[in-house]
């Protein structure tokens, strides 16, 4: 059992379904937009540069899993100035993560690392029950990693069994892959992240406190200060992509941007 989701009751259809994630990337000479949608949330960002560094930076929730999200994407502006090729260390250093959003930081951090090319990313996470079951993440249709795990380990390929998936996950990673294979190991495993709240009804009855969650304190902006002891979950923001993924509508000009490069 997930300890930080053992307050919330189990979701008696978990193991017949599917979690999936779209990562969409829109990249112009000056720009990136970006935009995910996955069974628990639907945000976007955008990014400006004058080609050296960042000049302005932008993002918003449409939806989320707690009353304190729409609050996060404010720290991103803690990047502006920083330089668009900068190590993925500078980033996070700047993104503290008791002032920023996990989703949200792992988002400028793939935004940047994706500068001038426009990309979608699909990530396909089958329930894991006690069967071993096979997860994969696509770049624009191609598989670029598909393993098979059980208990969040990686089982195949045989040189990455016995792998953990969650905990451990980025030391061996970051010595195993590098460039684009990296970017693509690290979304999968955000994705298997996400995917354990299939496990539980997250979404339902009473708006439940966020001081519920053990272990969560100072995980990010929604579990920290204020917003710990005030927020609360969600309601009815859980949506089952089981079939496919439904996107979300982002604001006017955000939409034109994803669409106009895109084009």
């Amino acid at each position: 059992m997930d300890r930080t989701l053992a307050h919330f009751p189990r979701n008696p259809d978990y193991g017949r379904g599917i979690y999936r994630r779209r990562l969409l990337f829109v990249s112009d000479d000056r720009s990136i937009t970006a935009q995910v949608d996955d069974t628990h949330h639907s945000y976007w960002l955008t990014l400006d540069h004058d080609g050296a560094r960042v000049t302005a930076i932008d993002g918003a929730f449409m939806r989320a899993p707690n009353t304190a999200c729409p609050g996060a994407p404010a720290g991103l502006a803690s990047l502006i100035g920083q330089p668009i090729d900068a190590p993925v260390s500078e980033t996070l250093a700047r993104l503290p993560a008791a002032l920023n959003c996990t989703h949200l930081t792992d988002l400028a951090c793939w935004s940047l690392a994706q500068t001038g090319r426009s990309q979608l990313w699909e990530v396909v996470i089958p329930d894991q029950t006690a069967k071993p079951v096979w997860i994969e993440v696509l770049r624009d249709g191609s598989v670029v990693h598909r393993w098979q795990v059980a208990d969040r380990h990686i089982v195949t390929p045989p040189h990455l069994a016995g792998r953990p998936i969650m905990k451990g996950f980025r030391s061996w990673a970051r010595a195993q892959f590098d460039g684009e294979e990296l970017l693509a190991a690290t979304m999968l495993q955000r994705g298997v992240f996400v995917a354990r709240g299939r496990e539980y009804i997250v979404d339902q009855g009473d708006p439940v406190p966020l001081a519920l969650a053990e272990g969560m304190s100072g995980m990010c902006w929604s579990y920290s200060g204020a917003q710990l002891a005030s927020a609360t979950g969600s309601l009815n923001y859980v949506h089952d992509f089981t079939a496919a993924i439904e996107s979300g509508q982002p604001p006017p000009h955000v939409a034109a941007r994803l669409q106009g490069a895109a084009s």
